[in-house]
């Protein structure tokens, strides 16, 4: 692994690859689609107390839990899949390490959605100064923090998926398939440990602190959070790393 290598990778996908435009274009529609969220949540204001107003950082961070991977899905299942299947990847593996093919690959749709998140967060912070709400910074910074490593585990899974298929079709299948399972897993109810294999269950349980800043003992829980999403996405991240050094390209 060399940060060079994957710094040139990184910044190749991100001003030059044709995959870039097609990223930044997704990434686009996923802030508008929580700006609309936001933009008519006046018609369901009467759920939330009048004088805490509407919790535009909680409404955005539902429209990540729920669309978020599905976006993640359209624009990652062929990040090397279709270098597999056009046979680009073995001249792109001449010239780099393996494994800064991979994590140049992974910073570059990790930056994408930093950005998406950041650029929902200041919607959101915008919509709360107009409203004359609270100014909750905090919770903000906490959206920002939880939304992107939220989608950062589902992109690692995709990257990993995307790394085992020979092309896109299968790619895509699998992805599919795979997510499939997950959302599975995590309606089998709270008694159910199959939960906890799910990005689905660290994202909803983080919703409660969208509501309130954690005082006390909940910073702790808020920690658990943060290094649980962390943990899960190295964990396939370094199953990408590994899938890569053993194929046969």
């Amino acid at each position: 692994m060399n940060f060079s290598e994957i710094q040139i990778i990184g910044e190749d996908e991100t001003f030059k690859g044709s995959k870039s435009r097609y990223v930044w274009f997704f990434g686009g529609i996923f802030v508008f689609l929580c700006f609309l969220a936001m933009h008519y949540s006046t018609y369901i204001s009467f759920l939330f107390p009048i004088s805490e107003g509407i919790p535009y950082s909680l409404i955005s961070y539902i429209v990540v839990l729920s669309i978020g991977p599905f976006i993640i899905l359209i624009t990652s299942f062929d990040i090397v899949s279709s270098e597999t299947e056009t046979g680009s990847v073995r001249y792109i593996i001449s010239k780099v390490h393996r494994s800064s093919f991979i994590l140049g690959k992974f910073f570059f749709l990790f930056l994408v959605f930093i950005s998406v998140s950041t650029g929902i967060a200041l919607i959101s912070l915008i919509y709360q100064y107009s409203e004359g709400n609270a100014f909750q910074l905090k919770n903000i910074v906490l959206f920002w923090i939880f939304s992107s490593l939220y989608l950062g585990c589902f992109i690692s899974i995709f990257l990993f998926i995307s790394t085992l298929s020979v092309n896109n079709k299968i790619s895509f299948t699998m992805s599919a398939v795979f997510l499939g399972i997950l959302i599975f897993f995590f309606l089998q109810g709270q008694d159910n440990y199959l939960k906890y294999l799910t990005p689905f269950f660290y994202g909803v349980k983080n919703m409660e602190f969208m509501k309130g800043f954690p005082v006390g003992a909940g910073y702790l829980t808020v920690f658990e959070s943060l290094f649980s999403m962390f943990l899960y996405m190295l964990v396939f991240l370094s199953m990408s790393l590994l899938a890569i050094k053993r194929r046969d390209l």
